[in-house]
């Protein structure tokens, strides 16, 4: 069971998402609408952390965050800020803003994933643009049977050119695809297409059956793509705060 905090422990644990703690790097994950956004943040961690289809009234913007005990806190559209032990315990709120999850998260304890919705009809709104535009590195998410539409490839450009520089492409359900030769084309379609608008690109695996094996076997967790991907974050965001660094000196 999820350890429960005092009044006082919610309202300080929920006045702190919306601005970071000096030292923590922000990692924008965004894509279209159900491209695999919360995937990719599984495989990161190497568990489902964050459900894949939460049944949600509206998909608000999903943090996460490093914490020794497993806590959600969520803020609704007015403000109103609370704690539940479970994602489903979040299926009657209407107007959900924010889901705050709290977990642990070895090796990335310093990084805040930022999952930013995006809405059918409507795309990603400004306010979650200007997080994108503001974050040390953004994840783009493409399906891999659908991958780099006209829409997406609209969408990235119309990013300033430096934000490129800390763009990486995460090619979610790979496990879908049957043959090597369909991964080989599309690797190779992307490397010609895409790769003038990302830093790095990685296919990500990260199948419910290959999450839960990552429980086991470390060889799980490799194959899912979340190493490499970490990997990618780490090498991105340390130049960038180090180029920061200096160009503020």
């Amino acid at each position: 069971m999820t350890d429960m905090l005092s009044l006082q422990d919610i309202v300080n644990e929920l006045d702190g998402p919306r601005e970071r703690e000096p030292g923590i790097r922000r990692v924008v994950v965004a894509g279209e609408f159900e491209s695999g956004k919360s995937s990719v943040i599984n495989a990161l961690l190497g568990k489902i952390a964050v459900p894949c289809n939460p049944g949600l009234p509206g998909r608000p913007v999903v943090k996460v965050n490093h914490s020794l005990h497993t806590m959600i806190f969520a803020e609704d559209k007015v403000g109103n800020g609370f704690q539940v032990e479970t994602m489903e315990q979040l299926n009657e709120t209407d107007n959900l803003a924010i889901c705050d999850i709290r977990t642990s998260m070895p090796g990335m304890t310093r990084i805040e994933f930022v999952e930013v919705p995006h809405h059918p009809g409507k795309g990603i709104l400004p306010a979650d643009a200007k997080m994108m535009a503001e974050a040390d590195l953004v994840i783009w998410v493409t399906i891999s049977s659908q991958a780099w539409r006209l829409s997406e490839k609209s969408l990235i450009e119309s990013m300033p050119e430096l934000m490129r520089e800390r763009c990486v492409l995460a090619v979610s359900r790979a496990d879908h695809l049957r043959y090597v030769d369909d991964w080989e084309k599309i690797e190779t379609r992307l490397q010609k297409e895409a790769s003038p608008y990302f830093a790095e690109m990685v296919f990500i695996q990260a199948s419910i059956r290959n999450l839960k094996a990552c429980r086991q076997e470390e060889q799980a967790w490799i194959r899912t793509g979340g190493p490499t991907l970490a990997s990618i974050i780490h090498d991105l965001t340390t130049t960038r705060r180090s180029t920061t660094a200096g160009e503020a000196a």
